[in-house]
C-alpha cells in the first residue's frame, strides 16, 4: 500500500472510529486530524527528518506500530518522530527513535544510546559493564538477550546506572539483541558483541556510555526554542519533474542594490536560505486558479528573541494591514495575498518574522490542494523575481510561506510553502497572539 493511501486512511476513519493500518513500512510525514483510535498492527512509519507522526486532533487513540526516524545528524527541529498538538493522546505497544513531544514529561531529554557495542569478549567467562542513562520521568526497563541480565527493572527520574552482566557464553557465539525502556511509549537500545576464545583477554571497557551533565539542561534550552508552527508544518511528496525556465538557487545568493535592472525570473527550491542584502521586498501568492471560491488571507508574524509579537501592530493581517513602523504593510488592503516589507524600517527588537497564508473559512474542501500553479512570488527592488512553487496535493488550509532570521545584523530569507497542521488560531497563540474565540 502507497504512502498517499496511508494517508487517506487516517483521513477518513471508519464510523467506529477506527483506522486499520496494514502491517509493512511506510515512509512519509503523516498526520492525524481526526479523533480516532489508530490500529498499526505492527506497521513502521518512517521517514529522514521529522516530526514523522503528528497527531491533530484530540482523542486519538494509536496502538502496536512503529514510529522511526531513519536519518542521523539532523536539525534538533527534525528530530521529532511523534508530535502531538494535545495532551491527551494515548498510546499502546508504541515503539519510537526520536523525541516525543506534546505530551507531559515524555518530551523532556531522554538519555539512551541507541546502539551500544560490547566488542570482543572472551568465552565462558562472565563479564559486568555499567550503563548510565537518563530518564524525565520513571520508566520499565528490560533486557531481551540471551544470557545477559540488567540489575534493574525500574529507570528512576534523573540519572541511572544499570549494570549489565553476560554470562558465560560459548566462543563464537555472536551477542545482539536490546534493551527496551517503555513509559507512555517504549524506546529501545541495541546491544551487539561478538565471543571469542577462551584466551580472549577481557574488555578493558567497563562504562559503556555516560551522560553530560548539562544534557538535560541543554535539552531544554532547546526545546524552548522549537516553533510549534515548523514542527506542525508537513513536508509535501516531492513534484514530478518538469521543464523550467527558472535557474535553481544552489549556493546562497546576494544582489547588488543598483537600479535600471530588467526583471530577472529566478526559481526557489523550498528549504532553502537566502541572505537579503535589500531593503525592499514585495510578496504574494500567486496562482492560475481555483477549483473553487475561497477566500485566501496573509498573515505576518513579527516576533521578539522570545519567538512571540511585543505588541498588537506586530501581526500584520486584513484586520491590521500595516505594522506601528511603517516596515510590513499591505500594497492593497483590497488585496489580502501581497504584502510589502521594507527590512531597512524593522525595529531591532524584531528578531524573526514568519509569513502564512490562510484560506478563510470551515468549508472541509477548501484546501491549498485546490489551488492550480500557486507559488510564492517575491518581487525585489532591484528587479530580481524569485519565484517558489507550491507542491501540488497540499492537504491543509494554511501554508507557512516564508521565514526571515536575522543573524549578526544580517536578514536571510528561508523558503518553505509547505503546508501546517494546526488551526491558524493556534498558531497565533503559539506567537503570542491573545485569540477571543
Amino acid at each position: 500500500m502507497a504512502e498517499n493511501n496511508i494517508q487517506r486512511l487516517l483521513d477518513n476513519p471508519r464510523s467506529s472510529g477506527i483506522v486499520n493500518i496494514p502491517a509493512g513500512e511506510y515512509e512519509g510525514n503523516f498526520i492525524v486530524t481526526k479523533s480516532c483510535t489508530i490500529n498499526g498492527n505492527g506497521a513502521v512509519l518512517c521517514n529522514s527528518s521529522g516530526p514523522v507522526l503528528v497527531i491533530a486532533a484530540e482523542n486519538v487513540t494509536v496502538n502496536n506500530i512503529k514510529v522511526e526516524l531513519t536519518s542521523d545528524g539532523i536539525p534538533y527541529e527534525q528530530m521529532v518522530s511523534v508530535y502531538c498538538k494535545y495532551g491527551d493522546t494515548k498510546f499502546s505497544d508504541v515503539e519510537i527513535n526520536g523525541m516525543l513531544l506534546g505530551i507531559e514529561g515524555e518530551e523532556q531529554y531522554w538519555g539512551l544510546p541507541r546502539i551500544v557495542s560490547l566488542g570482543r569478549l572472551p568465552a565462558e567467562r562472565e563479564q559486568s559493564f555499567a550503563l548510565e542513562l537518563y530518564a524525565p520521568v520513571e520508566a520499565e526497563i528490560s533486557g531481551e538477550l540471551y544470557n545477559v541480565s540488567l540489575s534493574a527493572d525500574t529507570l528512576s527520574s534523573g540519572f541511572n546506572t544499570v549494570t549489565l552482566t553476560v554470562g558465560k557464553v560459548r566462543s563464537g557465539s555472536l551477542i545482539y539483541g536490546y534493551i527496551r525502556i517503555r513509559s507512555a511509549v517504549e524506546r529501545k537500545i541495541v546491544i551487539s558483541g561478538e565471543i571469542g576464545d577462551e584466551n580472549e583477554p577481557m574488555s578493558a571497557s567497563y562504562m559503556l556510555c555516560s551522560i553530560q551533565r548539562d544534557a538535560p539542561i541543554r535539552h531544554g534550552e532547546m526545546l524552548e526554542r522549537l516553533d510549534p508552527v515548523q514542527l506542525a508544518t508537513l513536508p509535501e511528496p516531492e513534484p514530478e519533474t518538469v521543464e523550467s525556465a527558472y535557474e535553481p538557487i544552489d549556493e546562497p545568493v546576494t544582489y547588488s542594490n543598483d537600479g535600471g535592472y530588467k526583471e530577472e525570473n529566478v526559481l526557489i527550491p523550498s528549504g532553502k536560505r537566502i541572505p537579503l542584502s535589500l531593503k525592499q521586498y514585495k510578496i504574494e501568492l500567486l496562482y492560475r486558479a481555483s477549483r473553487t471560491s475561497a477566500d485566501i488571507d496573509g498573515y505576518l508574524f513579527m516576533l521578539n528573541e522570545n519567538g512571540t509579537v511585543s505588541s498588537n501592530k506586530h501581526m500584520i493581517f486584513f484586520g491590521n494591514d500595516r505594522s506601528d513602523c511603517g516596515s510590513v504593510k499591505y500594497l492593497n488592503a483590497a488585496d489580502k495575498r501581497s504584502m510589502y516589507i521594507d527590512f531597512g524600517r524593522v525595529p531591532r527588537d524584531v528578531t524573526r518574522m514568519v509569513m502564512l497564508f490562510s484560506i478563510y473559512g470551515n468549508k472541509p474542501d477548501q484546501l491549498f490542494s485546490m489551488l492550480d500553479d500557486a507559488e510564492i512570488s517575491v518581487l525585489c527592488e532591484n528587479g530580481v523575481h524569485m519565484h517558489m512553487p507550491l507542491e501540488k496535493g497540499i492537504q491543509c488550509r494554511t501554508i507557512l510561506a516564508l521565514g526571515f532570521e536575522k543573524t549578526d545584523g544580517v536578514w536571510e530569507m528561508i523558503s518553505s510553502g509547505k503546508g501546517v497542521a494546526m488551526s491558524l488560531a493556534d498558531i497565533c497563540r503559539s506567537y503570542g497572539v491573545t485569540v477571543i474565540s
